[in-house]
């Protein structure tokens, strides 16, 4: 899981340069990883040492700087947009906020090709666990209008902003699986730092591994053969 990528060296939880995203996405080619989209997931085509790399947010760096790197390599990648911000500047809350970092536009998502495939990340960057079942559906409503009007394909995916969701086994975290359903979300994504296995366990609750910047390539690489957790 990324997020964003500079080019001025300055990097946090969810920044990371670009010479060291370099540095990965060679180590992932090296080591023989191969990269899947949805479409992949979903046709059960999951080949040898699967890799699905996905950024949040959309930022304009994935589409300025991630987009020709993946192209390149010949790499395929899934960026879950907040549908509500495009073309704009972040403005949700959090500690790791650039008020000035923009997001793509639309004619940007629309020109990326096969190489980075779209989802969704809510419609305006809200936490889901902290929104009632009525205002989570609004949103999955705001979310689908922005897809019609321009006319944009997305997959029917979703990444949890800040990895909030239901989390409470019962009959609140089955209604809000059911919402997700019925607004067509087949996947959902959480952060949860373990490797995803295949098929699924469940299939809106898929962890992932979170890259943070500031790590080096030490830690990056036990990261990727072992998650997070087993570094506790």
């Amino acid at each position: 899981m990324y997020h964003s990528i500079s080019t001025n060296q300055f990097e946090d939880q969810i920044t990371i340069t670009k010479k060291k995203f370099i540095e990965q996405l060679n180590y992932y080619k090296e080591k023989g990883y191969n990269t899947i989209n949805f479409t992949d997931i979903e046709n059960g085509t999951i080949p040898p040492k699967a890799l699905l790399i996905t950024f949040d947010d959309g930022f304009l760096d994935n589409y300025q700087e991630a987009f020709p790197l993946l192209k390149e390599y010949g790499f395929k990648a899934v960026c879950f947009l907040v549908l509500g911000k495009l073309g704009k500047n972040m403005d949700w809350a959090g500690k790791y906020v650039v008020k000035e970092r923009k997001l793509m536009t639309i004619q940007q998502i629309k020109s990326c090709g096969p190489h980075i495939q779209f989802a969704y990340h809510t419609y305006k960057h809200d936490n889901y666990e902290q929104l009632s079942l009525e205002e989570i559906k609004k949103d999955l409503e705001l979310c689908t209008s922005v897809v019609q009007e321009n006319n944009l394909s997305l997959f029917p995916a979703l990444s949890y902003t800040y990895g909030g969701y239901y989390r409470k086994k019962g009959k609140e975290q089955k209604a809000f699986f059911s919402l997700l359903k019925k607004y067509g979300i087949n996947y959902a994504f959480r952060v949860g730092n373990r490797i995803a296995l295949f098929p699924f366990r469940n299939s809106m609750t898929i962890n992932r591994m979170d890259i943070r910047g500031y790590e080096d390539m030490n830690v990056f690489k036990k990261r990727i053969k072992w998650g997070r957790i087993k570094l506790m």
